[in-house]
């Protein structure tokens, strides 16, 4: 253990459990607006603190460009700051027609029924679960094929896509989807719409596609432009 160049072989790498973590196009585009307003925040601090080389007295820039360089953090800083009161206020719509226990602030007690009940009604069931975009079921009958859809050593990139359209994936309503039916609800009109399974009818929400509903609109309407774009040129030659 001791020996840092050739570790054990009874050593468990600790990269076989390692969780791997979904990041979803509006965590990704998140996160660059951060680094990008961060990195905007940094150059007018430096607006307002550098001074001329040589003489640490005199600041490099006139009275006004600091001003406005102060003024300027101060209303981003403000910006983010309703960014993160708007992402609040959407974070409890999607909380909307959950069943949420009157005693949410108390102390969480274990419960085993808790366990019982979920395993009963969203694992026990879930073989039989159905797609209500295409009414098939929404797991394969066979486990093999099922794993074979999270197969992600095949070399082959369309076969890869390929399955990735057919694996099941729950939304935050609890219903199930196909990948490729979820993508078509959530990408083409009525946006916003909700989930069409019997006796759910909520909103339905998953990561992996935007909540905003006027992005999801422009998102469609660029995907029109485009193919008649394609059309166009195809009727020119």
């Amino acid at each position: 253990m001791s020996n840092p160049i050739k570790p054990p072989e009874n050593m468990q790498d600790e990269n076989d459990n390692k969780t791997t973590v979904s990041i979803s196009q509006d965590t990704l585009k998140g996160l660059h607006h951060d680094v990008e307003t961060m990195a905007r925040v940094r150059d007018l601090r430096l607006v307002d603190a550098e001074t001329k080389q040589g003489d640490a007295r005199v600041k490099a820039h006139s009275s006004r460009e600091r001003k406005d360089a102060r003024r300027t953090i101060g209303k981003l800083t403000k910006e983010e700051r309703n960014k993160d009161e708007d992402w609040e206020k959407q974070e409890q719509a999607r909380m909307e027609g959950y069943s949420i226990p009157d005693y949410a602030d108390a102390e969480p007690q274990p419960s085993l029924l808790s366990l019982v009940t979920f395993l009963e009604q969203k694992i026990q069931g879930l073989p039989d679960e159905v797609c209500p975009i295409c009414n098939e079921p929404a797991l394969p009958s066979d486990p093999s094929v099922l794993k074979a859809l999270y197969d992600t050593q095949n070399s082959d990139k369309q076969a890869r896509k390929q399955a990735k359209r057919k694996r099941p994936v729950r939304t935050y309503c609890g219903c199930w989807y196909h990948f490729a039916c979820l993508d078509k609800f959530m990408t083409e009109p009525p946006f916003g719409a909700a989930c069409p399974t019997p006796n759910c009818g909520r909103r339905v929400y998953h990561p992996e596609w935007s909540a905003d509903i006027k992005e999801l609109e422009r998102g469609w309407a660029m995907k029109q432009a485009r193919q008649r774009e394609i059309e166009d040129a195809a009727m020119c030659f």
